[in-house]
């Protein structure tokens, strides 16, 4: 029975850079075409004055890029570090068939994943401990639980979905374009892009994947 789990890890990386902030909402995490690690997050807080100087002043942090500013948020590109990639789990996530749906860095960094196994969660669990970064469960729950998500994507991305397709964003030929949706949404296209294939990448694993392996 695949499981959602919400759980904690203090990683260090965007930590100096959340000292100086409220909340770093992490919408994507790929590989570059050089095999950089890129994050694609939002950063919020009222006063957002010390951002620039707090990125690089982040030794998990390369290169930062400003993609999109709003009065309470700003949407960066970064690029991690060397010391930023030796702490990064999600290629553990993935080795593990473990699904990110929403990370948050505050305090600690906060992660809702959609889990196969609780022996992968246990795996995942002890590579963070050998890396030294602490990892605490703070709920678990079947995936067909009617309190969680019933496809396994968040709201979010259930918005975004939703709207696309009212929109008819899936039509052939399509009636709307990505910056009209992203417009609509009061988000930018990066993100817009990122949490539509986050969402059916999720409606897929949590559809076709109960008759396949995926």
């Amino acid at each position: 029975m695949v499981l959602i789990v919400e759980f904690e890890i203090a990683t260090p990386i965007l930590r100096r850079t959340v000292d100086d902030v409220a909340k770093i909402d992490v919408e994507e995490i790929y590989q570059s075409e050089t095999g950089a690690t890129k994050l694609i997050c939002w950063v919020y807080g009222d006063d957002l004055g010390h951002l620039e100087t707090a990125l690089a002043a982040d030794d998990t942090v390369r290169t930062a890029s400003l993609l999109e500013e709003q009065d309470d948020r700003r949407l960066y590109s970064v690029t991690l570090s060397e010391h930023g990639e030796a702490h990064l789990t999600y290629p553990t996530a993935a080795e593990y068939d473990i699904g990110y749906h929403e990370i948050t860095v505050t305090t600690d960094t906060k992660i809702r994943a959609r889990v196969p196994t609780r022996a992968s969660l246990f795996a995942y669990r002890d590579v963070c401990r050998e890396k030294g970064i602490p990892f605490r469960i703070q709920r678990i729950f079947r995936e067909s639980d009617p309190s969680g998500d019933r496809y396994g994507i968040t709201d979010r991305q259930q918005e975004a979905l939703q709207v696309a397709l009212e929109e008819g964003y899936f039509d052939v030929p399509r009636e709307t374009t990505l910056s009209a949706i992203a417009a609509k949404l009061d988000i930018s296209d990066q993100a817009l892009s990122a949490r539509l294939r986050r969402g059916q990448a999720n409606l897929l694993r949590n559809t076709m994947g109960e008759r396949a392996p995926i």
